[in-house]
């Protein structure tokens, strides 16, 4: 019988965040209602090295990128799959606003009466934020034990997404996914070849892995691109092949494979 493995973690915002939806606009900086799971899956790799003694790692040559001058993306490795974090259905709302001043908050110019020049940088957004309390997300495996050092997360916590900063408040025990089939409710995201009957539709990303990527300190293995696709949140009702969570809850069999392509060997052999 196949099966997987997967944690329960709740993420508690410290305030407004934003996840910015791509693609986007220069002056709307619209946000998903959800992290994204190529967003968890950068978020918990960074909370890992701080939980292990290290220091929260940047998005550029600061750590060590994929040389001089490169960036590189930071994810967890291709043992898991994160699945994306969510707030309750009618737990959020998205504020929107516009986002008006200038850029550097040291200026001296903005308030005077009378100005000299016109150096000041100014920023004209629409913006969204995500309001909500917390968001309970997953990540899978296909063994237990790589699961279990998750559990050393409780109370680590960072920047998230483009705006916004979410501890990790809960993290339940690992728990084995049957294969089954039949109809079910889906947790979280739905990408084809699904079609759901109900559900928000949206543009999305996955990670593409590239076993030859190599870092800087010699290490081999990480994320060399993107790939678009869509998914539905909020779906009802989907009948096939699932990982069963609980009951009649679970992700369809194809979902984790989605989220992360190239040199992996995938989750479900369908």
């Amino acid at each position: 019988m196949q099966s997987l493995w997967a944690i329960e973690l709740t993420l508690r915002p410290t305030g407004p965040l934003t996840f910015r939806k791509m693609p986007s606009g220069i002056l709307h900086i619209m946000s998903y209602p959800f992290m994204p799971p190529t967003t968890m899956s950068g978020f918990l790799a960074r909370l890992l090295d701080l939980a292990q003694g290290g220091e929260w790692t940047g998005y550029g040559e600061d750590w060590y990128g994929k040389g001089p001058g490169k960036g590189h993306t930071r994810t967890l490795d291709a043992t898991f799959r994160a699945m994306g974090a969510f707030p309750g259905p009618d737990g959020f709302s998205i504020h929107k606003t516009r986002r008006h001043g200038p850029k550097n908050f040291k200026h001296c110019q903005f308030s005077q009466v009378l100005r000299v020049d016109h150096k000041e940088n100014f920023q004209l957004h629409h913006w969204d934020y995500l309001f909500c309390e917390s968001l309970v997300g997953w990540v899978l495996a296909k063994e237990k034990g790589p699961l279990e050092k998750f559990k050393d997360l409780k109370n680590f916590g960072g920047k998230a997404g483009k705006e916004g900063w979410v501890f990790i408040d809960r993290v339940g025990d690992a728990r084995e996914m049957a294969l089954r089939e039949g109809k079910f409710c889906p947790l979280g995201l739905v990408t084809p070849p699904s079609r759901p009957e109900s559900g928000s539709f949206f543009n999305i990303y996955a990670h593409h892995w590239d076993r030859n990527y190599l870092w800087r300190n010699g290490e081999k293995g990480g994320v060399a691109g993107f790939s678009r696709l869509g998914a539905w949140w909020g779906a009802k009702r989907l009948s096939g092949h699932f990982w069963q969570w609980q009951d009649e809850f679970g992700f369809p069999a194809h979902l984790p494979d989605s989220f992360l392509t190239g040199d992996v060997e995938p989750f479900y052999q369908g």
